[in-house]
């Protein structure tokens, strides 16, 4: 049976989508780290997603920091371009990265509840991408993206436009691959309904891993017939690997990185779909 989450059916062109870009981020100094945010915004802004027509909000879920200054240099992006939405979502006590993913899931699910109850569905998300902070774009992200989420992101429970996993090519598409969902990790790039969220804080502390282990796996808990996703042949988007605050004490811990990143190029998808 195929879950209304996926509905096998194309998403038209000419349809307008709105997005929720959201990032849980951390006053990385206070955990003996250098801040990168202000990287990950300035490749936002190289890659033309200030300038974009694609309507997108961005959520900044921050963990409860002693000093909120380091993410003052927002404000110089709103004075820019005053019709950029950024959010941010304090929290009065401190969090760490796995509580902060949690609280992140739980405000999609009660947002979404909130606008049904008041019927203001027009300010519902059509889909959430899930990004780290510390992360670079190819140009035109915000294009492309909606071009592979009109075209595929309806026959998936959740895709990835970060592909650090294995994949396997798909025939006479060279755009899309395929992947098991017990091989997917790496949120800087996560793709998802609004409506996924729900299913994700019940038993988010119950599975093991890091954060995008546990949502991989509260997936698979809750959806055991659908092992496989669609994700994007390259990846759109590049993790910096500036440091785990999660796993600061891991010397071992390498991160990781994706192979097949396009780099700062448009790699115009939207001309191929």
């Amino acid at each position: 049976m195929v879950h209304p989450i996926v509905n096998l059916k194309r998403i038209p062109k000419q349809q307008k989508l709105k997005y929720a870009i959201c990032i849980t981020c951390v006053n990385r100094e206070e955990k003996g780290h250098k801040n990168i945010i202000q990287e990950t915004f300035r490749s936002f802004e190289n890659g033309g997603m200030f300038e974009s027509k694609i309507d997108v909000e961005f959520l900044l879920f921050e963990s409860g920091s002693k000093n909120f200054d380091y993410l003052n240099f927002i404000e110089k992006y709103k004075e820019k371009y005053n019709h950029l939405k950024i959010h941010i979502i304090t929290n009065s006590f401190p969090l760490d990265g796995f509580t902060n993913t949690h609280r992140m899931f739980l405000h999609l699910t009660k947002y979404e509840s909130q606008l049904k109850e008041n019927n203001k569905l027009e300010d519902l998300y059509d889909f959430v991408l899930w990004m780290d902070d510390d992360i670079w774009v190819c140009k035109k992200f915000l294009e492309n993206m909606d071009a592979w989420v009109k075209r595929f992101a309806n026959f998936s429970i959740f895709t990835s436009l970060y592909i650090p996993f294995i994949t396997f090519p798909m025939k006479n598409n060279n755009i899309a691959h395929t992947a098991y969902i017990y091989n997917y990790f790496g949120s800087c790039c996560t793709i998802f309904r609004p409506q996924l969220a729900k299913f994700i804080p019940q038993h988010f502390f119950d599975k093991v891993g890091k954060p995008d282990s546990k949502f991989r796996r509260c997936i698979e808990h809750h959806f055991p017939s659908m092992n496989k996703i669609l994700v994007s042949s390259v990846s759109l988007v590049q993790h910096m690997n500036a440091g785990s605050v999660n796993h600061a004490d891991n010397k071992g811990y390498k991160g990781h990185m994706a192979k097949n990143f396009v780099g700062f190029v448009d790699p115009k998808i939207y001309r191929y779909v």
